[in-house]
């Protein structure tokens, strides 16, 4: 063979050579797109299912006002309303209708359009025991271990008349085992002058009651309760907790 020829040989392997490296080339270059392009249809799947799943966009504008603010509460205790508007199943009183009376009335109350007016004579009436209890919150048991130090337990009230000096009560929180914790009254726990011609307040700290003493257990309260002693007259309104 002339070196011409060969030449030529060499040519064409070549020219062979790289016409099958690029035919390998071509051949495998849809396969890379494809894996790519699944790979990334994969990933922008996952990207989809999971902000599908966490996140929850919503539209709104700049200076939107959230729709339902969180109710009042202390510490997370909702239930801070003992009595307010109504004199409903939640409310209870000594059965000796001589001795206390309860009604509900309406008018110039502390909060809302209604009050209580509570008239009692233990002596006259000749009872052993009389009093009234609130079972709030539809007698559901009511933890209020968590508000011990960080709420107080007011009501506003207003005399009938200019004899009354001091409330002549006792005060109990009742669990759900009977157990009940007593707390005397004192005028230190009313804030204002007793007067017939405005409302006063009381308000006594969740930590002056002795649960311990009493063995009452704070974390499932039935009942609030009042006790009356001698005899009077008052309207009573708004019993509820409130922040220190």
């Amino acid at each position: 063979m002339t070196q011409s020829g060969q030449h030529t040989m060499i040519w064409h392997l070549h020219r062979g050579g790289w016409l099958g490296l690029a035919w390998i080339f071509f051949a495998m270059v849809p396969a890379l797109l494809v894996a790519q392009s699944d790979t990334e249809a994969i990933q922008k799947m996952d990207t989809v299912s999971v902000k599908g799943k966490w996140l929850h966009p919503k539209k709104q504008g700049l200076y939107d006002i959230a729709s339902a603010p969180e109710s009042p509460n202390i510490n997370g205790f909702y239930a801070l309303q003992l009595l307010d508007e109504e004199l409903g199943q939640q409310v209870w009183i000594s059965k000796e209708p001589k001795c206390v009376q309860i009604k509900k009335e309406s008018g110039i109350a502390q909060k809302g359009n209604n009050y209580i007016r509570l008239t009692w004579d233990k002596i006259g009436g000749g009872c052993t025991w009389i009093g009234m209890g609130i079972g709030w919150d539809n007698w559901q048991p009511k933890d209020i271990s968590g508000i011990r130090e960080a709420a107080r337990l007011s009501f506003q009230f207003k005399s009938t008349s200019d004899t009354i000096r001091s409330l002549p009560f006792a005060i109990a929180f009742e669990d759900y085992t009977g157990a009940q914790c007593w707390l005397g009254f004192s005028s230190k726990l009313i804030t204002t002058p007793i007067s017939n011609g405005s409302w006063t307040e009381v308000s006594i700290p969740l930590s002056m009651f002795p649960f311990e003493s009493f063995k009452t257990d704070p974390s499932m309260i039935k009942q609030f309760i009042l006790q009356l002693e001698a005899d009077g007259e008052i309207l009573i309104d708004n019993i509820c907790f409130k922040p220190l």
